[in-house]
């Protein structure tokens, strides 16, 4: 086995691409994926494919196995709280950190995560990969609980040959929801029925959100004020909020020319002076 594994990933070494969106690559292959600003290893019955703003999805046909790879900006210190929250994979599932992080290098971190009710075949862990200028991939993995030794190896696998490419190609400040709502004042409104609602966000660099909700009823007569604190994050297009009421809010989020809609909503980004 250790001698067909070395043989695949010289095979990679010897045939590496350059990842284009939309494409299907299959390995055994050495992928430069410039939306992740790194080369990396697919590995042999796996196959790739990479979406604008949804970062490099990895897969194998036949399973339900999946590890979606997404480009962050964080330090050695903020990946081990990045391992500490819960997670969403997507509307539905929330996932919950399980037993303690796992540090296999000064630069790769990683922990098991469980759904909510955990009765589902389906097990999950999230690797993180810091880089250098603070730069990261976030790798998260879900996997039949009967694959478990075989995906858990395959994934060791790839964060080991992962390495991080010049930056020229790394997804800027624009394309990056996460870069770009950092230290931002967003504003955008909605029409739900008979009410319109101002909603209001101020995203801190240490993760912390403040969010003010303003009603207006019949033609303004009324108005009802609501402020909210929590937590915040960006995984693909979705705007995670995790309130310190124990309430989370999921919203995606869409770029169209240099604007950004807010659930379908267009948002106006403005001066942040409530925090940095």
């Amino acid at each position: 086995m250790r001698l067909l594994t070395s043989f695949f990933l010289l095979a990679m070494l010897l045939f590496g691409v350059e990842l284009e969106l939309d494409t299907n690559y299959s390995g055994p292959k050495k992928l430069t994926v410039s939306q992740l600003g790194v080369s990396m290893g697919l590995p042999h019955r796996w196959e790739a494919v990479a979406k604008q703003g949804k970062g490099l999805l990895l897969f194998q046909q036949g399973t339900d196995d999946t590890m979606r790879l997404l480009a962050k900006r964080m330090n050695a210190t903020e990946a081990m709280t990045y391992l500490n929250k819960p997670h969403y994979v997507n509307e539905r599932t929330k996932l919950f950190p399980q037993g303690r992080i796992i540090k296999l290098s000064t630069r790769i971190y990683s922990r098991a995560y469980t759904a909510a009710g955990g009765q589902e075949r389906s097990a999950y862990f999230i690797y993180v990969i810091v880089g250098p200028q603070e730069r990261a991939v976030v790798m998260n993995v879900r996997y039949d609980k009967a694959n478990d030794s075989a995906v858990k190896a395959t994934a060791m696998n790839i964060v080991q040959t992962l390495t991080f490419t010049p930056t020229k190609q790394l997804q800027n400040a624009l394309q990056d929801l996460e870069m770009r709502l950092n230290g931002t004042h967003i504003a955008y409104m909605q029409r739900n029925g008979a009410y319109d609602d101002k909603r209001e966000l101020w995203f801190c660099s240490d993760g912390r959100y403040l969010q003010l909700e303003e009603r207006t009823v019949a033609g303004g007569l009324s108005r009802v004020k609501e402020q909210k604190l929590g937590q915040w994050s960006v995984e693909d297009e979705t705007l995670i909020l995790q309130g310190d009421d124990g309430l989370d809010r999921l919203i995606n989020i869409k770029r169209q020319d240099n604007a950004l809609f807010f659930d379908g909503h267009r948002s106006y980004e403005l001066k942040n002076s409530q925090c940095k």
